[in-house]
């Protein structure tokens, strides 16, 4: 099966069955068999053409008579493959793009089929360099169209960043971005992982966050020994700064909310050298299950990992905590790079609803902690609705805790995903 096949069939997946991009993507990648450079191009046209869905659909639907609703999911991803690489992929030659989406339609369509594709792709491949779209009635409409984003959470970016720093916002959700190492210092320092790391052919550097490495190349962790070995955890760079603002030491107790997979409670639990308490907490047995599991395989042995919604109180852990830490629920519109599902699966209704439930959480993580305790409070996205516009809230029903650093990491911002870090001190 050639790479591009591969991709169609994640595509209909995705379209028809409603399968998540990256759950489709690593179901596409289990061939064993494919090149380094055909899982690049799966990865890349899977991702492209959900993230710019829109707009390659508004690109065919200029060129076609036929109306988008009367094909077949089959030929509509070819068509939308086919238009991805004429008009987003520089190095995919012209002629390759057709030629492969003809095949494609040859068996995944009627006889027709080939030909219609043909004479859609040949007419924009004639136009593709010099394409723009419509500008429209405003920069709202414009950059809705041109980056394949819902009107509404345009509106929102630019009233609340303004129209450049939105298109910004827009184009660094487009590109991949680096992958993170988290360091297991109860099993080696930075310097040692980076030496036996060479020796996997796995080349990484120093960032400015403690203990984080970027990875220079790309990185397998199922062909990891030291992997395995719980030397090291893949982690976004903007989540391990969540935890470095926490700053968790060592011997104390500590709640984290809303915990799976457990990334962040297995980093408290290292910055602790093991030493001390960690409630982690999350509503779904399985996802218990895997915070168990990682910590197993750090050598982590003070996670206590149980089933427990976080908008309701645990009156055994009234004023025990030091710290806890809330990296809510949200909608997620910081990691667009990594989900770009994300943008048509939301509402704004969704994130009116996922408001009421940020409260709920940070109601009860204020009732856990000590006084003098500390609260972070973060998410992955970059609503103010859901950051800074929380903060203002907590801190307004909640006189005993006062604002100590809050930071809104926009996308791409150092190459970094979208983030929210707040920390609050109760008095």
């Amino acid at each position: 099966m050639t790479a591009r096949e591969t991709a169609l069939k994640a595509l209909y997946d995705i379209e028809v069955n409603g399968t998540y991009t990256n759950a489709a993507l690593s179901k596409a990648l289990e061939n064993k068999s494919m090149t380094g450079a055909d899982r690049g191009l799966v990865t890349e046209i899977i991702y492209g053409v959900t993230a710019n869905k829109s707009a390659v659909d508004f690109i065919i639907s200029k060129y076609s008579k036929l109306k988008l609703k009367k094909m077949t999911p089959w030929v509509l991803n070819i068509l939308r493959m086919g238009v991805f690489q004429l008009y987003y992929m520089d190095r995919i030659p012209a002629s390759a793009a057709c030629n492969e989406a003809v095949k494609l339609a040859n068996r995944y369509s009627h006889r027709s089929g080939a030909g219609f594709v043909n004479g859609v792709l040949r007419a924009f491949s004639r136009e593709a360099e010099d394409f723009d779209f419509p500008r429209g009635n405003s920069a709202c409409e414009y950059l809705s169209l041109k980056y394949s984003y819902p009107e509404w959470l345009t509106e929102k970016l630019i009233n609340e960043y303004g129209e450049a720093c939105c298109e910004s916002i827009f184009e660094e959700s487009r590109k991949a971005h680096g992958v993170y190492i988290r360091v297991n210092t109860l099993k080696n320092t930075a310097d040692e992982l980076m030496e036996i790391l060479k020796k996997e052919s796995i080349e990484c550097e120093k960032t400015e966050v403690e203990n984080c490495l970027l990875v220079k190349g790309r990185i397998s962790v199922e062909q990891s020994l030291a992997y395995t070995e719980g030397r090291y955890s893949l982690q976004n760079i903007s989540s391990q700064r969540a935890v470095c603002t926490l700053s968790p030491q060592k011997g104390e107790t500590i709640v984290d909310m809303c915990a799976a997979p457990g990334g962040k409670s297995c980093a408290m639990a290292e910055q602790m050298e093991n030493e001390g308490k960690i409630f982690s907490f999350d509503i779904f047995e399985h996802k218990v299950k895997l915070i168990e599991k990682s910590a197993e395989r750090l050598g982590i042995d003070i996670i206590s990992a149980k089933v427990s919604d976080g908008t309701k109180l645990n009156d055994e852990l009234l004023e025990c905590a030091d710290r806890v830490l809330a990296d809510v629920p949200c909608s997620g519109f910081g990691v667009l790079h990594k989900k770009p599902d994300i943008k048509w699966k939301r509402s704004l209704e969704d994130v009116q609803e996922l408001c009421a439930i940020q409260r709920e959480i940070l109601n009860t993580a204020a009732r856990y902690l000590k006084k003098g305790g500390t609260l972070v409070y973060s998410t992955c996205t970059i609503l103010p609705e859901e950051n800074r516009m929380q903060r203002e809230w907590f801190l307004d029903n909640h006189k005993e805790f006062s604002l100590v650093a809050e930071e809104q990491i926009l996308t791409g911002m150092d190459g970094e995903s979208g983030f929210y870090i707040c920390k609050m001190l109760k008095g």
